[in-house]
């Protein structure tokens, strides 16, 4: 990078590097030019390579969730249990495929370096407080809607360990593996071929839709958001693994409370 000493000539200046197309100066690390939006195409061959590798996983990656998100909604026979399990096993499943793809890429990911209990305490907090504020919201916004009460614990309740399947399958699975995949190989994959900010908003965005509900995105958009950026502040999943767990108990500690006080 060019650099040029300053009128006193005796401290040097590290010049902005300039955008190939328009000349304007650009923020270190950008893919991309803020004035005039090219891209800063590098001429290093691996580079432009892994990026098309990254786009192509990429969108291999959301085609096989989208695809098995369809048929959960529109084939009935997966909203039985025993479906409904292996549907849950085959996009863990997913997740730790793509996952390993990556390993020498990702596997920094799953190491917690400098770990903070007073930070994994205040994340968990904060987690714990916004389950419990959108769980008000979107029961005020069902009934007012559609004047009916939704629990995800109802769909377990009838079966003989409803409580304990509840858990596991709403807060204990989607917390690791839903993290491994989206802010783990996603959020990672993005980075590479767009700017932080942008591979940020756009995983958290493919995070939201994922969930097949409309009225959700109020809020599973914030959160992706949320955890994208504790990922990528702390360089590893495993906060956001603990926050998302504690978010998902909240709720289905909620429902289960809810019916067992209802009854």
């Amino acid at each position: 990078m060019p650099s040029e000493l300053s009128p006193r000539g005796d401290v040097e200046i590290t010049a902005m590097p300039l955008c190939i197309n328009c000349n304007e100066p650009l923020t270190t690390g950008n893919h991309f030019c803020r004035h005039c939006g090219s891209a800063q195409v590098t001429q290093n061959a691996d580079e432009i390579t892994d990026r098309w590798n990254a786009v192509r996983q990429l969108l291999l990656f959301f085609l096989i969730d989208a695809v098995i998100c369809c048929l959960v909604s529109f084939i009935p026979v997966f909203h039985a249990l025993s479906w409904s399990i292996a549907v849950d096993i085959l996009f863990a499943s997913v997740s730790v495929i793509f996952f390993v793809l990556n390993w020498s890429r990702f596997r920094s990911l799953l190491v917690w370096n400098n770990f903070s209990f007073a930070r994994l305490a205040g994340y968990c907090a904060i987690a714990v407080v916004s389950s419990v504020v959108v769980g008000i919201f979107i029961d005020w916004l069902n009934h007012s809607l559609f004047s009916k009460h939704f629990s995800y614990y109802t769909f377990y309740q009838p079966h003989k360990y409803g409580k304990e399947l509840a858990i596991f399958f709403i807060a204990v699975m989607p917390a690791l593996f839903e993290e491994l995949g989206y802010r783990g190989f996603l959020l990672g994959k993005l980075m590479l071929v767009t700017e932080r900010k942008q591979a940020i908003f756009i995983s958290a965005f493919m995070f939201a839709i994922m969930h097949r509900s409309f009225l959700s995105l109020c809020w599973l958009i914030p959160f992706g958001l949320w955890q994208a950026n504790i990922r990528v502040k702390q360089n590893t999943i495993w906060y956001g693994v603990c926050t998302h767990f504690c978010f998902n108990f909240t709720v289905v500690a909620t429902e289960i409370w809810q019916v067992g006080h209802h009854h």
